[in-house]
Order: structure tokens, then C-alpha cells, then sequence
């Protein structure tokens, strides 16, 4: 009998008779360029600085970005276990699963994104790549996890079937044993960026999702009541939904519903630094969601409003337990894998809330001679991050002066613990690199505490380089204030010392600068030097948060992207009233 798929000796993929590539893509130039990377590259793993320095632009982030993991390293896959990912794309969450120890099967519609995958994971004979529509595929075999990430909202597109998500639904539940489990992760019709004028990420158009002007074969996303009855509808009864943030592409946090049932947990800070992202990023939002998570948190309305779902669900069995911990919060950006970290926060076996953190990859940490990289756990403390008011007076449109003055209490918090040295200079210990507003609370008592120190110096740092990094990381992605226009981050630096009455010099910034750069080179994969601390430190603030180079960086990233080429048509329709009024 002939076999039903045969592989492909020089591409590797396994593909049968009749099968039909997809017409989905990030562009040719884009995946050619994948395929060149994944090919040329000696080192494919999920730690690859490698691939990590390919990155470019919103495709490449996409694609070679290890915060793509995050989204499932709470749920221990690994040996021993079967996992089917339908619509593997090319291949990130494969090679995950493939390093995990798993028994791997990908299938994957578009053939160049197969190649990739195939490529990807070329030297784990664990994993095998198919190329096939996710809809026709065949096989005898049951699995203990079934994944559709990303992938059920284009179900319309490329399944025709009266009711596309419910077949691909059921398509996914064919293949688990009667206790596995479905991972699910898509992005939430209602979620708030969205109701904050994001495009929505399909389409490229505000407010489409949230207007429902979805058509019968354009991609389609769900609130979370109705993905709920349509999951019941497919045979998925026992649902445990998950939370992550910013969304689940490149997630920073990953919260348990748990999490917002606990009174002790301030969740809406856990959301500071997670806010939506949106392609591109051509224009201010209407709202700060940083702030705006506050508020929802306070209504209880996070689970309905979070941007994106990551769903476990089971078609029979126990009512899955739900884990110990409330929340995981992981490192996005690009910091080496050596520095990569998992904290977690959960009740201990006496009913307090730890924190409790780890490096994702021991080992790999090499002696700086000059920086150490420290985790350990900790009580969490209840209260509100500094960064929160510093925040919400940029969105209130105080004027500079009052901004500056909510510094002061952690300046003066900086100034008790510095010392001066046989220079004259003001000095702290090298534990205080991170001493920054992100990494202080206002506790119930009203009292600053410090938390979430990782990078300790061998030796003392100056003060006002502590000042500098504290600064520009609070102001980085805060709302556009008019009391700052024309003001610069240096401006800004001395706006705070003169409020707090010390004294700092241009000589003082510029050695923090490149204290900060040398910081970013040991931690970051790809740290450019050309586009350190010193090249915002003397434009305009607005420049900072909203600049023109940020926003042809972010439209360059949307027009490489799949999402925006396959919906061009619906972004002509949706603009084309605007068009006519133009004219």
C-alpha cells in the first residue's frame, strides 16, 4: 500500500498527494529571509543569540522572539508526553515543545512556513513537520495536548465549513485521548486596547473587532463569554481560563483567574508594564491602559477585558486543578537567556504571598568582572508602585513641576542610603542599580520599600546614574504630557534634582550613560550602541514616547506582516467612506 505521506528528502517536511499550500505568508522577502536564517545558522535552539540578533522588525520579533515561550512554561510539557500543534507557523512553539523533551507532531498549511519549521528543528528527531491543511489531516494517533495558537481566528479563511471555528474545534478534539488537553490562545474581541483605539490585529483596523464587522471568511476573534459556549458547543466542557499580558504572542505576565479573586494582590500593577501593543503604532491612544487596568481591576473586569486568552480545556475527566501560583511574570525584551527569569507569585503552605524566582536557564551566567545577576524569593508586599502615580501624573497633565515632585520621595529614599565619597561624589552601594520607581512600593503604612533587586554592582555607583536609569524608565511609554513639550529627558533629569534640592551636572549624566549602555551590552542580546541612553537623552520628550522613527519602525513591522497583506481589502472597504469625504 502506498503510504499516505511521504518525506521530503531535502526539505524534510512530510507532505502527501494533492495537498495544496496555503496562501499565507509574512511576505516573500520576510520568510525567504527565515529560511535563510534557519538554514545558515548553527545554532537553531530556543537560547540562540543567533537568532535572537536577527531580529529586525515585527516579523523577525515575532518569529525569533523567545518570550514566545513564556505563554507556556507554567504547564510542565515535556517528556512522556504527545503533543499535536496544528498550525505550527514556523516553528517557534515546535522548537519549544521539540527542546522539551516531547514527542512532537507540527502540521502546518503553508509550505515555505513547513520549510522553516522543518528547518528549525532539523536536529530533533523528536519532532516531525507535515505540511497539510490542519482541517484534512490524518492520523490514527491520540495525544495528550492538542495546541491552536493563533490559529482559530483565521479558521473562516481557510476552512470551509458552514461554521469554521466549531469544525476546526472539533477537528482538534478527534485527536486528544479522552484526558487531554486543548491549548487554546487568541486574542479577545473586547480586550481593552481595542476600546483604546488599537488596530485590531487582523484586520489593521480601529475598532473592527469591537464593532463585530467581521465577514464570513475574514478572521474572527471572540469575547470571552461567547468562546466559552462555542468551546461547550465543541465538546469542551471543562475550560480553565488564563490571562496573558500584553497578549499571548510575547507575554510578559501570564495571570491565573485566581489572581483576581485574591483581595491581597494588587493586579492591576502586575499590568503596568504589559500594556497592548498595536501595528503600527502611528498614533497616541486615547487612554492610558496602564492606569485604566486600575480601574478594571477594581470592577472586577479583567477576565472579560484582558487582550488576549490562553484556554486549557478538556472534553472529560475532573475539572482541572487549578495551579498553586496567581501569577507568572517573565522578562520580555531581549535579555540573554542567561539572564532569564521566572517569578511567581503564589500562597505559601502558611497562607502568605511569596514570591518565589528562578533563572529559566541555570548555568549559563558568565562572570561580568564588574555586575552580578541575583534572584531570590521574597514576601510580597502589599501596596501601590511608585511608577503608578508618576504615571497618573503624566496622564492628568500636571505640570512639570508637580511631576517632578512625586520623585522626591524616592530621591530622598536613594539620598538616605548614599554616601559621599573621598572625591566629594554622592555614592551608592552596588545593590542599588535597580533601586528605579518600578521596583518601589508604597506599602499600606505609606512607606517606600524596595523589591526586585537582580543586578548588583561589585562596587559603588554614582548616585545620580541610579537618578537617570530611575527616570527614564518611569517616563518610557507614559501618556504624552504638554507641561514636557520641548523639554528633553536631560531637562527633565534636572527639573527632578532641582525639586529635591541636590545638584547634578552634565558630567554626571553622560557618565551615566555610559554606565547604562555597559549595562544594557552585558544583559541584551543585539545591544546596538548607536541607539543607547544617549540617543534620546536630548530630544524632545514627546520624541521619546511617540517619535516618528518609533512609528515608521512599528508600520514597517505591520506591512511585513500576514495579517496585513491577506486583509487588505477589508482595510480598503473600512476607510473607503473616509476616502470619499477627501475627495
Amino acid at each position: 500500500m502506498k503510504p499516505l505521506y511521504i518525506c521530503e528528502s531535502i526539505t524534510g517536511i512530510w507532505t502527501r498527494e494533492g495537498v495544496e499550500s496555503f496562501d499565507y505568508s509574512d511576505g516573500d522577502e520576510v520568510e525567504s529571509g527565515l529560511l535563510g536564517i534557519m538554514e545558515k545558522a548553527t545554532d537553531v535552539s530556543i537560547t540562540s543569540a543567533e537568532l535572537a540578533n536577527a531580529i529586525r522588525d515585527w516579523p523577525t520579533e515575532y518569529h525569533l522572539s523567545g518570550a514566545r515561550h513564556n505563554l507556556l512554561r507554567p504547564f510542565a510539557i515535556g517528556p512522556g508526553h504527545k503533543v499535536l500543534e496544528l498550525g505550527c507557523g514556523c516553528g517557534a512553539m515546535t522548537r519549544y515543545f521539540g527542546e522539551s523533551g516531547a514527542t512532537v507532531i507540527a502540521v502546518e498549511g503553508s509550505r515555505r512556513r513547513a520549510q522553516i519549521a522543518a528547518a528549525r528543528c532539523r536536529d530533533l528527531p523528536n519532532v516531525t513537520i507535515y505540511c497539510d491543511n490542519l482541517i484534512d489531516f490524518i492520523s490514527e494517533d491520540k495525544f495528550d495536548f492538542v495546541t491552536l495558537i493563533g490559529v482559530l481566528e483565521y479558521a473562516p479563511k481557510f476552512v470551509r465549513e458552514s461554521d469554521p471555528v466549531l469544525a476546526v474545534l472539533k477537528c482538534a478534539r478527534s485527536f486528544l485521548r479522552d484526558a487531554g488537553t486543548l491549548i487554546l490562545a487568541i486574542e479577545n474581541q473586547l480586550g481593552l486596547k481595542y476600546f483604546n483605539g488599537c488596530n485590531e490585529d487582523h484586520v489593521g483596523v480601529p475598532f473592527f473587532g469591537i464593532n463585530d464587522l467581521y465577514g464570513s471568511h475574514d478572521p474572527v476573534t471572540f469575547g470571552r463569554r461567547a468562546l466559552t459556549e462555542k468551546m461547550e458547543r465543541a465538546g469542551f466542557p471543562l475550560q480553565e481560563f488564563f490571562y496573558p499580558f500584553p497578549d499571548y504572542k510575547l507575554p510578559g505576565a501570564i495571570l491565573n483567574e485566581a489572581a483576581f479573586l485574591d483581595s491581597r494582590l494588587n493586579v492591576a500593577d502586575l499590568l503596568i508594564h504589559n500594556t497592548g501593543r498595536t501595528y503600527p503604532e502611528t498614533h497616541r491612544r486615547v487612554f492610558a491602559e496602564d492606569l485604566a487596568w486600575r480601574v478594571v481591576a477594581e470592577n472586577h473586569l479583567v477576565a472579560d477585558m484582558a487582550n488576549s486568552f490562553l484556554v486549557l480545556a478538556r472534553q472529560s475527566g475532573a475539572q482541572p486543578k487549578s495551579p498553586k501560583w496567581l501569577a507568572k511574570m517573565y522578562n520580555r525584551g531581549r535579555r540573554k537567556s542567561s539572564y532569564q527569569v521566572e517569578t511567581s507569585i503564589e500562597e505559601n503552605e502558611a497562607g502568605r504571598l511569596v514570591v518565589r524566582k528562578g533563572l529559566i536557564y541555570p548555568g549559563m551566567q558568565k562572570d561580568t568582572g564588574w555586575l552580578r545577576h541575583v534572584v531570590k524569593d521574597g514576601d510580597y508586599i502589599a501596596g501601590e508602585l511608585l511608577i503608578g502615580r508618576i504615571r497618573k501624573a503624566m496622564a492628568r497633565e500636571a505640570v512639570i513641576d508637580e511631576i517632578a515632585t512625586v520623585f522626591t520621595p524616592w530621591v530622598r529614599f536613594l539620598l538616605d542610603r548614599a554616601t559621599v565619597d573621598g572625591s566629594g561624589e554622592i555614592v551608592m552601594s552596588g545593590d542599588y542599580v535597580d533601586c528605579i520607581p518600578s521596583n518601589m512600593i508604597v506599602n499600606t503604612a505609606g512607606k517606600l520599600e524596595f523589591f526586585d533587586s537582580e543586578w548588583h554592582a561589585c562596587d559603588n555607583i554614582p548616585f545620580v546614574w541610579v537618578l537617570t536609569r530611575g527616570i527614564s524608565d518611569a517616563l518610557a511609554g507614559a501618556m504624552f504630557n504638554e507641561s514636557v513639550r520641548n523639554k528633553s529627558l536631560r531637562n527633565f533629569i534636572y527639573k527632578v534634582a532641582e525639586v529635591s534640592r541636590i545638584e547634578v551636572r552634565d558630567a554626571d549624566i553622560d557618565d551615566a550613560i555610559r554606565r547604562e549602555d555597559a549595562l544594557l551590552s552585558t544583559c541584551l542580546d543585539g545591544h546596538d550602541k548607536e541607539n543607547g541612553l544617549h540617543k534620546i537623552m536630548d530630544v524632545q520628550l514627546p520624541v521619546v514616547n511617540w517619535g516618528i522613527d518609533h512609528a515608521e519602525r512599528e508600520l514597517a513591522r505591520v506591512k511585513g506582516t500576514v495579517s496585513w497583506r491577506v486583509t487588505k481589502p477589508l482595510r480598503f472597504l473600512a476607510n473607503l467612506p473616509r476616502l470619499i469625504r477627501g475627495r
